[in-house]
């Protein structure tokens, strides 16, 4: 995992555009040993942990490898909420996607907060 934010940046500018998203990726994948963040099983894609359409960016904290089951049955629900309906719910998981999305200050409850109001 790179060190700082800035690292990537850096290696980047060296790499085709092409190269540059394809590394961006693959170090996602690589910090979560290739696994669905939320079950476990082989990640096939990257999940927006805060939907695009719900000002999520696709800054890496609020990238989520995860399996194409969960990616779909998640679509675009707070994470959370969804996560803790699924049978395969572990808190211990949960607990790492939430400091995951931390680094890049991504403030989940305020999120959630401002979904119930209906402002996000």
């Amino acid at each position: 995992m790179f060190a700082t934010e800035r690292e990537p940046l850096v290696l980047l500018v060296e790499l085709t555009p092409r190269l540059a998203k394809r590394r961006f990726r693959e170090e996602i994948y690589k910090a979560w040993d290739y696994n669905c963040g939320y079950c476990g099983k082989p990640a096939t894609s990257l999940d927006h942990i805060v939907p695009k359409y719900r000002s999520g960016s696709s800054m890496r904290h609020n990238l989520l490898p995860c399996c194409r089951r969960c990616n779909a049955n998640k679509a675009s629900e707070p994470m959370e909420e969804w996560y803790r309906s699924q049978d395969f719910f572990e808190q211990v998981r949960l607990n790492a996607i939430i400091e995951w999305a931390k680094e890049d200050k991504i403030d989940l409850n305020s999120y959630t907060s401002q979904l119930k109001l209906g402002i996000a």
